[in-house]
């Protein structure tokens, strides 16, 4: 895992599926390094950013 921001912009054009997977890869990245390192703003910055993004995806509902 980097240390790369990832804007909420970045997130639009990946698919539910794609966005699903990002979240859960960085957040077992961001428990584990978190023990080793302590807080980790920009990753857990990005981890929000893709909770969002999924959170509007569900309220929205599928695209027609």
């Amino acid at each position: 895992m980097n240390s790369t921001f990832i804007p909420a912009s970045d997130l639009k054009d990946l698919s539910t599926v794609e966005l699903q997977s990002k979240f859960f890869q960085m957040s077992a990245d961001v428990n584990r390094l978190r023990q080793k390192c302590g807080q980790l703003p920009m990753a857990e910055a990005s981890l929000q950013n893709i909770r969002s993004e999924l959170a509007q995806r569900r309220i929205r509902g599928p695209k027609p």
